[in-house]
């Protein structure tokens, strides 16, 4: 599915405010209330390369709204979204846990590659 990728950053900023720079290397994290991630645009989808929802939020269902919130945009405009479900510290679900919530928003699981599990939605593009 190849839609409009820039729109779908345009409502992200639009809805979303910058996070500020904790050190975390370049990634350009933005909160969407209570959840802080990274959105990154590709030429023919886009990337959700980290979602995190603020400590003493968890559990409240925030980070599923904001990825409701992402493939409604997505499915609006087009648009295929790659999730890497990555685990960087313990703070947060591990793996499993977040492979299985990917699962739970319409997410297909790709672990055919070397490396992190990465989430399609709706599903991983041909070619």
């Amino acid at each position: 599915m190849i839609g409009d990728v820039h729109e779908v950053m345009a409502a992200w900023m639009a809805r979303t405010e910058p996070a500020e720079a904790t050190g975390e290397g370049t990634l350009a994290y933005r909160w969407f209330g209570h959840v802080r991630a990274v959105l990154e645009a590709e030429s023919a989808y886009l990337v959700l390369m980290r979602i995190e929802t603020d400590p003493a939020w968890r559990g409240q269902g925030e980070a599923s709204a904001v990825l409701e919130w992402l493939k409604a945009q997505c499915d609006e405009h087009g648009v295929t979204l790659l999730g890497q479900a990555n685990v960087d510290d313990e703070t947060g679900l591990d793996e499993q846990a977040l492979l299985a919530w990917y699962s739970r928003h319409g997410f297909e699981v790709d672990d055919s590659l070397q490396g992190e599990p990465l989430v399609w939605y709706p599903s991983r593009p041909a070619g």
